[in-house]
């Protein structure tokens, strides 16, 4: 049984630690892969289903638009970039693409700045995982040398 706990939470200290470790050293590629991706999404918006409200979703709640700019769009913007009148209705931003009407900041900034924000918070959770196993690993290794 002692064996089985000590496997166990030695598969989750490595596996923690590698994926760590490789995540923050991939961080740029990642973020050129994601970046990427989103530019070939854009194409798909309209005909497949879930990109439409996947870009609707992400558009809305982080309040940007396109990848880079609205711009991206290409003269067929999307509701979803159009920011909320005071009634929780959409402005008419595809006629009229002013600062007032139509989110400013690319979809790419704000994925990447939330992601930064968040990554501080998951480093964090991970350290105190770490923190946790690894003296439960060593005292199952411990127990099992000593048996």
């Amino acid at each position: 049984m002692c064996f089985y706990y000590f496997l166990l939470s030695f598969l989750a200290v490595v596996v923690l630690g590698v994926g760590s470790v490789l995540g923050y050293a991939f961080r740029e590629r990642i973020a050129l892969g994601l970046q990427d991706q989103m530019y070939e999404s854009l194409d798909q918006y309209g005909r497949r289903r879930l990109t439409t409200v996947s870009w609707d979703m992400t558009q809305e709640d982080l309040q940007c638009c396109g990848v880079e700019d609205f711009r991206d769009w290409n003269e067929r913007i999307p509701d979803s970039c159009c920011m909320d009148d005071y009634g929780a209705r959409k402005r008419p931003c595809q006629q009229l693409q002013t600062s007032l009407t139509i989110y400013r900041t690319g979809c790419y900034e704000a994925i990447t700045q939330t992601l930064v924000r968040n990554g501080l918070m998951l480093g964090g959770a991970a350290l105190l995982l770490l923190l946790a196993i690894v003296p439960a690993t060593v005292m199952a290794y411990y127990m099992l040398t000593t048996i």
